[in-house]
């Protein structure tokens, strides 16, 4: 609500700023067109005998132009400045939506097998499986038991809980330095994913999560899900 009265103010004080800007253009252009349709009063005396014109009078023409100028260029501004500010939310809405979108696309061919057709492929559905739901592989002499990431951010909610993710910084740590069976992914743990692949991913599992996670349970998109996950885990701590 907050932010939203807000933005309605700031667009009622731009189109403010935008009709007083088109009154100030109008009214700089009447007098400029006024005062060019005036004509000088005729002289009674021959050309040839009329004094030379003052060097005021010289100047003058050169003045005005230069003044009409300035006034263009003040009342340009007075209504460029205003439509860039009114525009600018939009806008910004607009490129986050498209960034997002990018990411998520990139973030969906991340988790498929890398081939010659999909170069970003980093092979998650190796161990979580073809759908990303989580089931049984060897791991080394033992078994490990990939979790299922399509309601990844249901936390200790979900079924079977996921007691360690209760944020999405929680999903970006685990794909950064790995977890169990699960090796590190970040360059800087000796992986091969930079911090932008790795936010794809997270991209990607935040909103395919967010499909089967009711929003009240959501441990990535709702604040007080995450707190009450994390409380939870306080008073009944279980091993990650």
């Amino acid at each position: 609500m907050v932010a939203a009265q807000m933005l309605a103010e700031t667009s009622t004080a731009g189109i403010v700023l935008l009709v007083l800007g088109a009154i100030f253009v109008v009214a700089a252009g009447a007098a400029l067109y006024l005062r060019s349709r005036q004509k000088e009063q005729p002289l009674d005396i021959p050309r040839g005998m009329r004094p030379g014109p003052s060097d005021a009078a010289l100047e003058t023409p050169l003045l005005q132009k230069l003044q009409g100028w300035g006034v263009v260029l003040v009342a340009f501004f007075v209504i460029f400045i205003p439509y860039n500010w009114l525009r600018e939310p939009t806008e910004n809405l607009r490129q986050e939506e498209e960034l997002l979108t990018l990411s998520f696309d990139r973030g969906e061919l991340s988790v498929q097998a890398f081939s010659e057709e999909n170069q970003l492929g980093v092979g998650c559905v190796r161990c979580h499986g073809p759908e990303l739901r989580g089931g049984v592989i060897q791991s080394g002499a033992s078994l490990a038991y990939p979790p299922n990431l399509t309601n990844i951010c249901a936390g200790p909610f979900g079924t079977p809980p996921h007691n360690a993710i209760f944020s999405q910084d929680d999903i970006f740590q685990v794909l950064e330095e790995g977890r169990n069976a699960m090796p590190s992914w970040s360059i800087r743990y000796q992986g091969a994913l930079n911090d932008q692949q790795i936010n794809d991913l997270v991209v990607y599992l935040v909103e395919m999560s967010s499909e089967n996670v009711p929003f009240e349970d959501n441990v990535c998109l709702n604040q007080e899900a995450s707190d009450r996950a994390l409380a939870e885990s306080d008073l009944n701590p279980r091993d990650p």
